[in-house]
């Protein structure tokens, strides 16, 4: 199976945050992502760093109270 990618855009809507944050996230290491070929070499997240991103900063019930 082809991995799937996200657009700057897209992941800032998920998140809640705004592009300049996932720029930050992605300069950081925290976001993998790729440029495109064409397009003027638009940035890409792959799915998978997304879930991977998700699943180290949610924070359980459990977790919680602590």
């Amino acid at each position: 199976m082809d991995e799937q990618f996200l657009t700057i855009d897209e992941v800032a809507g998920r998140l809640r945050v705004s592009r300049w944050s996932v720029r930050r996230y992605i300069e950081s290491g925290a976001l993998k992502a790729t440029k495109a070929d064409g397009r003027n070499g638009a940035v890409r997240i792959p799915l998978s760093s997304y879930v991977a991103y998700i699943e180290a900063h949610t924070v359980t019930a459990e977790e919680r109270t602590r």
